[in-house]
């Protein structure tokens, strides 16, 4: 039975939790009566069955049956006596717990998750009581653990399952963490504020977002936002009443300083060169042309709320709590809505490979995330015809035009299918591709799709990064036009960093190869792991944070399990041992 709160306890005093806590804990532990056996039996009775329950009627997901085998591992460490409650617990490790969950939003996570303020109230309560029953101690710990799993589940592996999304397997096959093992070793050592750290994502991406978040929240409480809106392009030397407030903006976002602002009239209406070049500075740093104009998409980076890219940052953390573990050498990354690709030798790494890429069409054929191994690569390749793109583009053609075949350099390929209506006439090239009894494929040469190299890493999607004779595609902002295979702005240089360790290849060898008049398969000695990601606030190689569309729409289907996982998880049982 839940008690009766006499003492309120307000936000405000929230906010100084740190200094609250200590007085109310210390009020507590002073408090406590000597424990006896019978008290420690009663307890223990309490305990186990709550814990056989899977119900607690405090907390605001009363099920905790995906904590359940977690929960009791963590109790037998300690006799089924409590962990965080007692005349002999660590006043530090409950002050630490619920101040760990209490600030779950610097981890992009939230408090109310974890009934962060309301174990707050059950503690205050504790503390006015001149005795405590046995259930009621048992009731407070074992909420203060369920929370803390619940946490610590969230914060190394998601709050929701990526499967939901159609993600690879290796997305869902982190090594599983000993939760239970890791909270009694921080227990032990008087460390339990050091578990965020243990349990967050050991990467550099995730870092800077933290740090980012914290940055957007502060802004988000400075002022209010104004949207800019014109209703025309607006060029340099162009005048608009609302060049002021964009000239704010542009400070605020890092991209204008205040000493460039010293030398313009604050109220000047002209679109001035100072301005174009703060605007060039964004639209590079985001990967849009540089030209200075404010169209759709630049209008749409100025008009960006702190509350809108927090969001993008909370979906992005979560993302990376997906990731398989990552490797400690090589890597190839292409970021999905960023249409860029990036190389790196390491994970410290400060000088990537980097270029731009062309990405599968936003609603027909989407490029999917994945985590493979890059195998081999093909130097002039032929470009097996995928049967989708024969049946809807080029039969159509051939219909139309016999010589098309030819005029492509398109040759058949027996599928060694046996045609039983075959009665030695003519080929009926249409009826004996519908059929499956050949396919196509295209020579290699100028005209061939997938250019002078491609990198194959085996995936049930059968897609794959490779070079393209059409240049104009990486001019454009948006870049998401092809079949679902990622195009490489510059192959020669991707192919130098596959190679780079590969005896026989350097520079020259490569640029023959690209060149030479039939297809090279070279099988790499050494595999290269490629992840193709999906996130709309990424950070690069120069530590700025970068907000992308969402072309696929996948931040509003993650928003939408995630509200839902707040009231009802989407995760699987925990999948820790009893011994």
């Amino acid at each position: 039975m839940k008690p009766t709160l006499s003492i309120p306890v307000s936000r405000h005093m929230l906010k100084s939790a740190p200094y609250l806590l200590s007085i109310m804990l210390g009020m507590y532990f002073f408090s406590l009566p000597a424990s006896t056996d019978t008290t420690d039996t009663n307890t223990s009775h309490a305990l186990i069955k709550l814990l056989n329950s899977n119900q607690h009627p405090l907390l605001k997901q009363t099920d905790f049956s995906h904590q359940s085998n977690d929960l009791t591992k963590l109790y037998r460490f300690y006799a089924m006596q409590p962990i965080w409650l007692g005349k002999d617990r660590s006043e530090k490790n409950i002050h630490d717990a619920l101040t760990i969950l209490m600030n779950a939003n610097t981890e992009g996570l939230n408090p109310v998750n974890y009934d962060a303020e309301q174990l707050h109230h059950y503690l205050q309560s504790v503390t006015i009581q001149s005795e405590i029953d046995s259930q009621t101690i048992a009731a407070y710990d074992l909420a203060v653990s369920i929370s803390l799993l619940r946490f610590a589940h969230d914060l190394h592996s998601g709050r929701v399952d990526p499967r939901s999304f159609n993600y690879p397997q290796a997305f869902s096959t982190k090594s599983t963490l000993d939760t239970p093992a890791l909270i009694k070793s921080s227990i032990d050592q008087n460390n339990v504020d050091a578990l965020p750290q243990a349990l967050a994502p050991k990467t550099k991406q995730y870092s800077l977002l933290k740090q980012a978040l914290a940055f957007y929240r502060q802004q988000s409480e400075a002022k209010p936002h104004v949207n800019l809106e014109f209703h025309t392009s607006l060029h340099p030397g162009d005048r608009d009443p609302q060049l002021p407030e964009m000239r704010s903006r542009l400070l605020e976002m890092g991209q204008l300083s205040a000493e460039e602002l010293q030398g313009i009239d604050t109220s000047d209406t002209l679109y001035d060169d100072i301005s174009k070049a703060a605007v060039m500075r964004l639209q590079k740093q985001q990967g849009l042309n540089s030209d200075g104009f404010i169209g759709k998409q630049t209008l749409a980076l100025l008009n960006q709320t702190a509350k809108e890219k927090i969001a993008l940052i909370e979906l992005a953390m979560e993302r990376l709590r997906w990731l398989p573990k990552q490797p400690e050498g090589r890597q190839i990354i292409v970021n999905i809505p960023a249409f860029q690709l990036w190389a790196f030798n390491s994970a410290e790494d400060d000088n990537p490979l980097t270029m731009k890429v062309v990405v599968g069409k936003a609603k027909d054929n989407q490029t999917p995330v994945l985590w493979e191994e890059m195998k081999y690569l093909e130097f002039m390749p032929y470009w097996n015809i995928p049967r989708s793109i024969m049946d809807k583009e080029i039969v159509p053609k051939i219909q139309t035009n016999n010589d098309y075949l030819t005029s492509q350099d398109i040759e058949l390929v027996d599928n060694n299918i046996a045609d039983e209506e075959d009665d030695g006439e003519e080929l009926d090239v249409v009826h004996h591709l519908k059929h499956g009894y050949v396919r196509a494929r295209q020579r290699p040469g100028k005209k061939n799709p997938l250019g002078k190299v491609k990198f194959i890493f085996p995936n049930q999607a059968d897609v794959y990064l490779h070079d393209t004779p059409g240049r104009g595609a990486f001019t454009r902002d948006r870049r998401d036009l092809s079949h679902g295979c990622v195009r490489v702005a510059e192959a020669e240089k991707l192919a130098e960093f596959v190679l780079e360790n590969q005896s026989g290849w350097d520079k020259q060898s490569i640029q023959q190869a690209m060149i030479g008049p039939k297809t090279k398969r070279v099988s790499l000695k050494n595999t290269i792991p490629v992840l193709f990601f999906y996130t709309t606030a990424f950070a690069g190689q120069d530590n700025k944070l970068r907000f992308y569309p969402d072309i696929y729409g996948y931040d509003a289907q993650l928003q939408s399990a995630l509200n839902k996982s707040a009231n009802q998880p989407l995760l699987g049982k925990t999948t820790t041992t009893d011994g």
